[in-house]
């Protein structure tokens, strides 16, 4: 796990290059603080920077930038390619020799033996990379199937500027720090800039599954090409395989997953695991403890507040399973003192409550493993959200009823979140296992619109859309990023559909860039077997009624757990990994809040309304504490944007 940047040169060249190069690489040493490397081609214009956290053979026989032995291909990379002892016996076969044993020399001899594209294909695991060919003069970027490693792209001309986080991109002296207007629209919506959009203007994210190649001549970039080598809505039209009786299916997927575990195993480095004592973490670090031969280290943050306080199953998780186990008591005071470097820390804004307690897990493993090993992806694979089990009734429902009547019932939903007494009243519901994640106005409101969507999708975008339904800014894009034809693509039920989009974007631009950013900014990688490749094809095999049975959630992998943990234990309300937010930002950062948000300061940064603004801080003060989310929203963009001089007008 590490970092790197790069850049080519247009006709205009810029001055220093070297110089740049090394304040690009130093914007992620938190990536890599193990060692650096770079290299350049000058008459090309190509420049390439890296920052190493090392995992495989700690020699420097696996320092990057990384030249082939021929000359011919030079590579930055980051990630882990899981099965490059298997590749590397093969191109052994074919005469390849290896004088280290790191995956990044075996990708290297893949790419002399069967070129990137080809390549690529073969390998398992997480990636982004950057890759030269000196002989043709291209450029290749890729990105890993699921989009579990970053990648940051930005061509102006025939220059072009990439790296493995925001900020680098940001550093080179070509790229403006201009914000997009409507990722920024639907940051706000989502919490998360959905990609390929960046909250940057002119910069993308390379997509997931795509290997992009770039021709350069004497002037610069000359041409690009985009190539989806692994494709989601392809593995999604992959025909079901129900679970029958459900023993065979079972046996095939627990081998999947044991496989995927004991790949992820194999590091140079202490592994350990990030135990939450849900059914996935739960699940991961049980392979793991069957197939390792020390105990397993596991770790989970204890919080001051029973609601959020997974501590007491974990930890009995952890003396079932045998692992050595630490749990560190913090108050929710610890995890509130970390705002004032959200900023920083996200890179791009992330309105995720959660990255906090994330944040604080990974510091405290870091302090005695290098590697760790999560459950992220269970519950979008295998149908683990309530919306999936109650949201395709409630749509189904409201899309057989007239337009106009579902317009006349979402705006009572809609007048009704606001009424007094309603939380009250969702208080007690909430208290008969509904779940406690949100207030019951907002989920009024979402209700609302989903009964007024016209179509299955907009009842869907509306049913996910968090934070504002609708974004106080001046302008900005007003349709969602979400590419409709996949939702239409496959020939699954609603609750596939849903799990497709979750898996196309929610996945790799929330989630896991939460992952990526918690973990590397304590210098720790993590690693998602649960999202292995051959996981994810084969979670598409499976029917809906396999995922999802008799109202139960992620039934294959709860079976599974039960192999090796008590039922029993398993069997409770899914809690979530979030924070007290609307006490905080009624007591502790109120100030801060008010400070965020004060009218002048927001104005300057050409983006707001900001009478909209200032009329919801004006309704959560009285009491809406359905606004804490979107209020929350709004302060870490303004103040990630005033950390970074960032302006949208």
């Amino acid at each position: 796990m590490c970092g790197f940047v790069g850049f080519i040169d247009g006709p205009d060249r810029i001055d220093s290059p070297g110089d740049v190069i090394r304040r690009m690489m130093a914007t992620i040493e938190h990536r890599g603080p193990d060692d650096e490397g770079v290299w350049h081609d000058e008459a090309a214009g190509v420049r390439l920077g890296f920052r190493r956290l090392a995992i495989l053979d700690l020699s420097q026989a696996g320092h990057q930038p990384m030249v082939s032995p021929s000359g011919r291909f030079v590579i930055v990379f980051n990630g882990e390619v899981y099965n490059f002892r298997q590749l590397r016996a093969q191109l052994a076969e074919d005469g390849f020799s290896f004088r280290g044993h790191s995956d990044t020399e075996v990708m290297l001899a893949a790419f002399e033996r069967w070129g990137p594209l080809h390549a690529v294909r073969r390998f398992r695991g997480m990636f982004a990379f950057a890759l030269w060919d000196t002989e043709t003069r291209e450029l290749w970027l890729a990105r890993d199937r699921m989009g579990i490693k970053p990648l940051f792209v930005a061509q102006s001309g025939k220059s072009l500027v990439f790296g493995s986080e925001l900020r680098t991109v940001l550093a080179h002296p070509g790229i403006q720090a201009k914000g997009d207007v409507d990722a920024a629209w639907h940051y706000l919506q989502s919490l998360y800039v959905p990609g390929p959009l960046t909250i940057i203007d002119g910069v993308q994210k390379v997509r997931p599954g795509t290997l992009v190649r770039f021709s350069v001549g004497a002037s610069g970039v000359e041409g690009r090409e985009e190539t989806t080598f692994w494709s989601l809505v392809e593995i999604a039209n992959a025909p079901e395989r129900g679970l029958r009786d459900g023993t065979e299916a079972l046996d095939e997927l627990h081998d999947l997953l044991r496989e995927a575990v004991r790949l992820r195993l194999i590091a140079d480095v202490p592994i350990g695991a990030l135990l939450s004592g849900g059914i996935d973490s739960s699940l991961v670090v049980a392979l793991m403890a069957e197939q390792s031969e020390e105990a397993v280290r596991t770790f989970t943050i204890r919080f001051d507040d029973p609601r959020f306080d997974e501590g007491p199953i974990s930890a009995e998780v952890a003396k079932l399973l045998g692992t050595k186990h630490t749990e560190v008591p913090l108050p929710t005071a610890s995890v509130r003192d970390l705002i004032p470097a959200l900023g920083q820390i996200t890179d791009e804004p992330m309105a995720n409550p959660s990255l906090l307690p994330t944040l604080l897990v990974c510091r405290v493993a870091r302090q005695d493993v290098v590697v760790a090993l999560s459950g992220d992806g269970g519950d979008e694979l295998f149908g683990g959200y309530n919306r999936y089990l109650h949201a395709p009734r409630m749509i189904s429902a409201a899309q057989r009823l007239p337009q106009s009547l579902r317009t006349i019932l979402a705006a009572s939903l809609d007048a009704t979140s606001g009424l007094p007494g309603v939380e009250a009243l969702g208080s007690r519901l909430l208290a008969k296992g509904f779940g406690a994640q949100h207030s019951f106005a907002s989920r009024l409101q979402r209700a609302a619109g989903i009964v007024g969507a016209r179509t299955e999708v907009d009842a869907y975008l509306e049913l996910v859309a968090v934070g504002h339904r609708s974004p106080p800014v001046e302008s900005g894009g007003a349709s969602p990023l979400v590419d409709r034809r996949a939702f239409n693509a496959i020939n699954g039920s609603l609750a596939s559909r849903m799990m497709l989009l979750d898996q196309l974007e929610y996945l790799p631009d929330d989630l896991l860039a939460k992952v990526d950013r918690a973990s590397m900014w304590t210098s720790l990688e993590a690693r998602v077997p649960l999202l292995d490749h051959k996981v994810v094809e084969y979670s598409w095999q499976l029917s809906d009624d396999s995922k999802i049975r008799n109202g139960v959630s992620k039934y294959p992998l709860r079976a599974i757990t039960a192999r090796y943990l008590p039922k029993e234990l398993m069997e409770r309300p899914k809690m979530g990994f979030t924070v007290p937010l609307e006490r905080w930002l009624r007591q502790d950062l109120a100030e801060w809040l008010g400070d965020t948000l004060e009218s002048s300061r927001m104005k300057s940064r050409g983006l707001y309304d900001t009478g909209e603004v200032s009329q919801l801080h004006d309704r959560f003060r009285r009491g809406q504490g359905e606004l804490a989310l979107p209020l929350w929203t709004l302060a870490v963009l303004e103040d990630w944007a005033e950390q970074r001089g960032v302006t949208f007008g």
